[in-house]
């Protein structure tokens, strides 16, 4: 019925790629089992004995850490042409002149060392790889940034939706309960990964045996395929492993918590990054960026520098020292721990951040060869943020997210192959219940609707829905949910008679099961009023909008910002049916609300006093408009610049009443 979402085998889930471009690589039996030993140390090895296909592939994996192996004639047509791309970060030529080969080598600052014995050319690679996986300095960091004010910049707004979307991602994984699946589905595809490594199977085994909840610290420090293979489906986005590396997440996370770094501290991360990377966060200064792994800093200046010493620069990445201040204090705010006592090395001093910990960069400096990054940790409470991630959580997502969430996550993010494949996914391994089942099927269905296929979406949920009335009662409100749900898509299908018997149908069921008073009855009066408004049907729109304002006065948990917005969107329908008297009433009780919550010059405060101002200058008013718009000017002249643009508007407003007052 369904396939399962997988990992392909042949797919690199290793920070590194080592490339073997030699005319023999594939026929000599030398070489092909040197390429069986390099799989030890570095698992994902690909090898061309053709030039141009491995241009190729080094130029479409930009994202990637190549470690190039090359023949010496083949290298002199292949290394300047390639040199300039980031990824590549280290040659070797692999030759039997070395005399010869060395003198056009010496032009290139990445190519490591001119190599005729075999057994040198493996010690060399291999202990080179030792070094980069000492500290890890030079694998990519995975980052996403948030611009609070995106306006109409296409890569800004792409960066803030890849920045809410992780955070979604990792809000999921972080707090779904895990089962012992997704553990064996990833214990299986390592052992098929890393089927020629004895050493990690022999770890992956005793994983297998001995992993714990209250040692995943411990593992994600040890040296091992945890933290590689971690890192890159973090960096990929990977889902589906990521996924299986639930419970793991998971488990991180409650050691954080339970061992809560307690006081504001100073740690440092050493890291080597591009020149176009460093110039992304200076852009960002100011802004918000997501660290999109578990972020390993130390909290001693001096030995971070010192990490520096053996690093190598000649890939033309520089050294970069974050500067990261964090206070545990901040509500809201991703875990983060000194792991000195959970850490894999015993006695080294580490501080961890959860991944998907924001960030908030204060400034860039140089300081002789290094830049420094100043960053302030971040709570996930900011308004720019929280208010989006509302948004599209939206009332479906629940206060605790389940396995479902994560599907629906995928959905509102646009992610649809994703999102199928993932219910598909759901569909084969979760038990054949009820809930599982309707609640997949309600996923195809959100899915579909996210695609505006309405009519499939429609059948979907009426699969769904058809499922739920064999088993609830006739007045369950999950049958309510039901009606209402599928009323939705035929609102964006602008079918209004079929959604107003709908809604009107879940309005009876909640009335009676709830209370009239219930925000449930609420939110179908507004779709209600909804419909109607979009049918230019005004009065009856304003009747059920009146009808949700009664109930919102009723109910103490309503955000009252929420109740003044309503009054604003009232006002501005019977601005349709041009009644001044109604729209200055709901302006008026906009403002009082709006007055009560907010201080005198916050913005919305400001728009109602405008929003009062205009309606009594068009009824003729003027005397009532002068003295609003006197008072915009008063706050505006206290709180802005006198050149500002918002004063010089309104004194525009004040002159135009003054000169027909005249």
């Amino acid at each position: 019925m369904a396939t399962t979402l997988s990992i392909q085998s042949n797919q690199n889930l290793d920070t590194f790629i080592l490339i073997w471009l030699d005319s023999l690589v594939n026929i000599s039996e030398d070489n092909i089992d040197t390429k069986k030993i390099l799989r030890k140390a570095i698992t994902y090895v690909v090898s061309f004995d053709d030039t141009e296909k491995c241009l190729e592939f080094i130029r479409s994996h930009s994202q990637e850490k190549i470690v190039l192996i090359v023949s010496g004639r083949l290298g002199q047509i292949l290394v300047p042409r390639a040199h300039q791309f980031s990824q590549l970060i280290a040659v070797y030529v692999y030759c039997s002149d070395k005399k010869r080969n060395e003198q056009w080598a010496k032009d290139f600052i990445k190519i490591k060392g001119v190599i005729v014995d075999l057994n040198d050319l493996i010690k060399r690679i291999k202990l080179d790889h030792m070094k980069r996986n000492e500290y890890n300095i030079d694998e990519s960091l995975p980052i996403t940034f948030f611009h609070k004010n995106p306006q109409n910049k296409q890569f800004l707004i792409k960066n803030n939706d890849n920045f809410i979307y992780f955070q979604l991602i990792i809000d999921c994984l972080s707090l779904i309960k895990p089962t012992l699946n997704e553990k064996n589905k990833l214990i299986l595809f390592c052992k098929e990964k890393y089927k020629d490594n004895k050493n990690e199977l022999n770890i992956i085994s005793e994983f297998e045996e001995n992993y714990s909840s209250n040692r995943a610290i411990w593992w994600l420090t040890r040296e091992s395929f945890v933290l590689p293979m971690l890192n890159k489906a973090f960096q990929t986005i990977n889902i589906n492993l990521l996924y299986n590396f639930n419970f793991l997440i998971s488990d991180i996370r409650k050691q954080l918590i339970e061992n809560k770094y307690q006081a504001p501290l100073r740690t440092y991360r050493t890291q080597l990054m591009s020149s176009q990377e460093i110039k992304l966060l200076k852009y960002y200064i100011g802004e918000y960026v997501s660290i999109n792994t578990f972020f390993i800093t130390i909290p001693n200046r001096k030995h971070a520098i010192e990490m520096f010493k053996d690093s190598d620069t000649d890939s033309g990445l520089k050294r970069v020292l974050f500067e990261i201040d964090a206070d545990p204090q901040l509500e809201n705010m991703k875990p983060f721990s000194d792991i000195t006592s959970l850490n894999y090395s015993t006695g080294v001093e580490i501080i961890l951040f959860m991944a998907g910990t924001i960030f908030h960069p204060v400034d860039i400096c140089q300081e002789n060869d290094i830049t420094i990054i100043q960053m302030d940790a971040c709570s996930d409470n900011d308004s720019n943020i929280k208010t989006i991630i509302d948004n599209i959580k939206g009332e479906d997502y629940g206060a605790t997210p389940d396995v479902f969430s994560l599907g629906y996550i995928l959905a509102k993010m646009k992610k649809f192959d994703d999102a199928e494949k993932f219910y598909n996914r759901l569909l084969v391994e979760l038990p054949d219940d009820h809930r599982s089942v309707v609640s997949c099927y309600k996923g195809f269905a959100r899915i579909a609707m996210e695609k505006e296929d309405y009519d499939l979406s429609i059948q979907r949920y009426q699969k769904a829905f058809n499922m739920e009335q064999s088993v609830l009662k006739p007045d369950d409100p999950g049958i309510a949910s039901g009606y209402s749900t599928i009323a939705d898509v035929y609102v964006k299908k602008c079918a209004f008679t079929e959604a107003l018997q709908l809604y009107n149908q879940a309005l009876k069921i909640w009335i009676r099961a709830l209370g009239n008073d219930h925000l449930k009855v609420a939110v179908c009066y507004k779709n209600i009023a909804r419909i109607f408004e979009m049918q230019s049907k005004y009065n009856e729109a304003i009747d059920y909008y009146e009808k949700v304002v009664a109930i919102y006065e009723k109910n103490s948990t309503v955000n009252q910002a929420d109740l003044a917005k309503l009054h604003n969107h009232i006002a501005s329908i019977y601005a349709l049916i041009d009644d001044k008297n109604h729209i200055l009433k709901h302006y008026k009780l906009a403002l009082k609300i709006f007055s009560k919550i907010y201080s005198i010059n916050h913005p919305d405060v400001i728009g109602a006093l405008k929003n009062i101002g205009h309606t009594h200058e068009a009824a003729g008013n003027l005397s009532q408009a002068l003295a609003h718009y006197e008072k915009i000017a008063s706050i505006h002249r206290e709180l802005l610049p006198s050149n500002h643009p918002e004063i010089n508007e309104i004194q525009l407003d004040i002159n135009r009443i003054k000169s027909q007052i005249k």
